[in-house]
């Protein structure tokens, strides 16, 4: 019977092909009932380090990394001699001693009676992935770890932090500053609730700090706020943040409870006595400035710990010789337009060992012992900014992961979508010219119209092949960046343009993300030229150095004006593909005199 013969060759052929993938691709092992090992094929010992002579006779035991413990495999061995497949993730330690991790399936083998004789087990390397996790959780507890420190330094310090998504109106604040306003921590807020708790002799000024800001960026401001235990005073220093169309998008900032420094300061005028004690033993660094020579004429053991001078050295200083040099010149502008009260935001100090610490002061206008002079309350917030820029700077990581996550489901989506297009509505299409292209028996007239039908369909086609291959770039795995960027820019060619390409990169220095990224961005740029710029010629040159791949795209077309000319989606595609790898984009344009596009990524801490 040749029928079957050839049937049974075909199928031996599959087997032996479905085995030599598995061998391949998976780790296998057979085992008898004792576990002793009877089986291993090449990926196994090639993994592992040993060979199939070390490892046949033996137990798993030989790679047992003693990761799990007993009950672990007690429960795999349970699961398996009653018949049932065991699934599972097993760290195994390699001849050399180093671990690798696996994902295990294992599935008793049953002889014509239906009784196990033996397990076979398969198993994938989960090695990257397991680490990966692991060090996701690293970060995330490190990140636990920061928030619980800056929740306790501000707690200590009495200072709270916020966040208003001003287009949302929402108000983020820490738990600090629920407890600075005496309110349940993690009720909804905004600016408008905010207000109401500002107390109303203060609430013009606040606003008219608040419209500045829009302008210059900050501000900085003392006022009272009502609490359920009574009138507090604060003071709060913002910073805004602005989109890429100079819009206000986002303002971060902080609040300290300052009560107490203005108690402190009123008791000073209304008691000698009172002042001395309050005075000495303060928890803030305090001095007392003559107000025409910015002299000290008094400090408290508090000032002399911080910086580090005695009361009498602190007696031959001026606020300058605290103030770094750069800092000097400021303070002289500040003093001489009589805003030295206002001067609140954190200043750099020196102390007499040289050593910098940054500074938070309040400063009251007061009169001592017949003397115009400034009360100043310092409050040293070195750490506090150090973990708020810390935070910062995670928060920003992160940012910056989402947006490569955010690029890479992107480009997902879009071959999907080139796929679709290619594979489904360009067939249909096709189909269409074919079915019009065999209509006969139709009057001239309508013979007219079914040809330009099939012209419309044929047009249609071609734009959509054209859509597909935009969507979906040349692989960057098959091709190198040089021979993508090359093809693509052949396909797009246009006439009487004259296009130069200077590429000179190790791609193998490139991570895929990044090397995609950039011919996104130059597809980009690209397609502005074509539909745009009516340039006669266009060079693209990607040069890499040991820190920096930079990107320069120049074009001798029609130019605009970058600060009248509101960006497009094209361009606002690229800034936001330049900052997800932390790079700088540079465009330099006029009417008529074309257009040069440069981004540099950094190679070293991306």
């Amino acid at each position: 019977m040749p029928g079957v013969h050839e049937h049974h060759h075909d199928l031996l052929q599959t087997l032996l092909a479905f085995r030599s993938a598995v061998n391949e691709s998976s780790i296998v092992s057979i085992t008898d009932l004792d576990g002793r090992i009877v089986y291993v094929n090449d990926r196994f010992t090639k993994v592992s380090g040993f060979s199939a002579s070390e490892l046949i006779g033996n137990k798993h035991r030989i790679i047992n990394s003693d990761y799990h413990p007993d009950s672990f495999f007690r429960d795999m061995w349970k699961t398996i001699r009653n018949g049932d497949r065991w699934r599972g993730e097993i760290r195994n330690r390699r001849k050399d001693g180093s671990y690798y991790w696996v994902d295990t399936v294992i599935t008793p083998v049953r002889d014509q009676e239906g009784r196990i004789y033996q397990y076979l087990s398969v198993r994938n390397l989960i090695t990257l992935q397991k680490e990966n996790e692991e060090k996701l959780v690293q970060m995330q507890e490190a990140y636990r770890k920061r928030e619980q420190q800056l929740k306790d330094a501000q707690e200590v310090a009495n200072t709270g932090s916020w966040y208003l998504d001003i287009p949302a109106n929402k108000l983020e604040w820490s738990e600090q500053t629920y407890r600075i306003f005496e309110l349940p921590i993690g009720i909804p807020m905004n600016f408008e609730l905010f207000m109401e708790k500002v107390w109303p002799e203060d609430r013009a000024g606040l606003e008219a700090k608040w419209k500045a800001a829009m302008k210059t960026g900050s501000y900085a401001y003392e006022h009272r706020i009502q609490t359920n235990s009574g009138l507090k005073w604060v003071t709060e220093k913002a910073r805004i943040e602005f989109g890429p169309s100079a819009e206000p998008i986002a303002a971060v900032g902080t609040v300290i409870d300052i009560t107490d420094n203005k108690r402190t300061a009123q008791a000073l005028l209304d008691s000698e006595t009172l002042y001395r004690n309050l005075f000495n033993h303060s928890p803030f660094a305090i001095g007392i400035m003559d107000k025409e020579t910015m002299g000290f004429l008094e400090v408290n053991n508090t000032a002399t710990q911080v910086y580090g001078y005695t009361k009498e050295e602190f007696r031959k200083l001026t606020a300058f010789d605290i103030r770094v040099p750069e800092e000097q010149e400021k303070l002289r502008d500040t003093v001489q337009k009589g805003l030295y009260t206002k001067d609140l935001s954190v200043r750099p100090h020196k102390r007499k060992d040289g050593s910098i610490i940054l500074v938070e002061p309040t400063i009251t206008e007061i009169n001592y012992k017949g003397k115009a002079a400034y009360l100043i309350s310092i409050v040293d917030v070195t750490e506090r900014e150090r973990m708020e820029n810390e935070i910062a700077r995670i928060r920003t990581n992160r940012q910056k992961e989402i947006g490569r996550a955010a690029l890479k489901a992107q480009e997902e989506s879009r071959a999907e979508t080139g796929r679709e297009l290619h594979d489904n509505i360009n067939q249909l299409l096709v189909g269409s010219t074919l079915y019009l292209r065999n209509v006969k028996g139709a009057s001239g007239k309508d013979n007219q119209h079914i040809e330009t039908a099939r012209q419309i369909i044929t047009n249609a086609i071609e734009e959509i092949r054209k859509l597909s291959s935009a969507f979906v770039p040349p692989s960057l795995n098959e091709l190198s960046l040089k021979d993508a960027i090359g093809l693509f820019t052949n396909r797009f060619k246009l006439q009487n343009t004259r296009l130069d390409l200077d590429i000179q990169i190790d791609e193998n220095k490139l991570e895929q993300g990044l090397k995609i990224n950039v011919y996104r961005i130059i597809q980009e740029q690209f397609n502005n030229i074509t539909r745009h710029a009516a340039a006669g010629n266009v060079k693209i040159a990607l040069l890499q150095t040991d820190d920096m791949l930079t990107l320069e795209i120049r074009d001798d077309g029609k130019g605009f004006d970058p600060q009248q000319k509101k960006q497009g989606i094209g361009l606002t595609n690229i800034l936001h593909r330049a900052d997800v790898y932390n790079g700088k984009l540079e465009i330099d344009s006029s009417p008529g005199q074309g257009c040069r596009l440069q981004v540099s990524f950094p190679l070293t801490g991306a």
